[in-house]
């Protein structure tokens, strides 16, 4: 009988470490999802660069890798919002405080609205509330832009960096809308 119920012990501690490592150990993703996905997209090698640079890439899946999406968004606006605020901060002529101001604005509001908006909607599943959120984190850097009137404007490089790289996030959103 003893050696029966040692036999049990083990047999147990057997099964819950079966289980232990079966929980621990995450199914891999699909081969290449990430080049799928980045192939359909206007910004292919953006999409590709991005999605690699996040270490969390390695093992999500398409809902994941659009919220890292997202999440890099969040970084080159929340960046591009920054630089311009510590500009505004040299700033002596009226105007061109201006028209930074309306930068900060338009970047503040996809910081503080938009792009929160988007992450909830994502977890949501609410997708074409998610692309909306998305259209209008895309609309930011081009009213920015419309501030300087002149061609080759000081804010246009960055505005570009951030339009593309929001566009690029809405075209992997739009994945789960068709």
């Amino acid at each position: 009988m003893n050696t029966f119920m040692n036999l049990f012990a083990i047999f147990v501690v057997f099964i819950q470490i079966q289980i232990s490592l079966s929980q621990s150990v995450q199914s891999p993703p699909e081969p290449n999802l990430i080049q799928q996905l980045c192939k359909r997209n206007r910004y292919q090698t953006l999409c590709i660069s991005t999605l690699n640079d996040d270490p969390r890439s390695k093992t999500s899946n398409l809902k994941g890798l659009a919220s890292i999406s997202i999440d890099a968004t969040t970084k080159k606006v929340n960046g591009t919002l920054q630089y311009y605020v510590g500009v505004l901060r040299t700033i002596t002529d009226r105007a061109l405080f201006e028209m930074y101001g309306t930068c900060i604005e338009e970047y503040g509001a996809a910081i503080d609205r938009f792009l929160p908006a988007a992450v909830a909607n994502l977890k949501a599943k609410k997708y074409s509330e998610t692309m909306s959120n998305m259209k209008d984190v895309v609309a930011k850097p081009v009213n920015c832009d419309a501030q300087f009137p002149t061609t080759g404007s000081p804010v246009a490089a960055r505005n570009k960096v951030v339009h593309d790289i929001a566009d690029m996030t809405g075209d992997i959103i739009k994945t789960f809308v068709n």
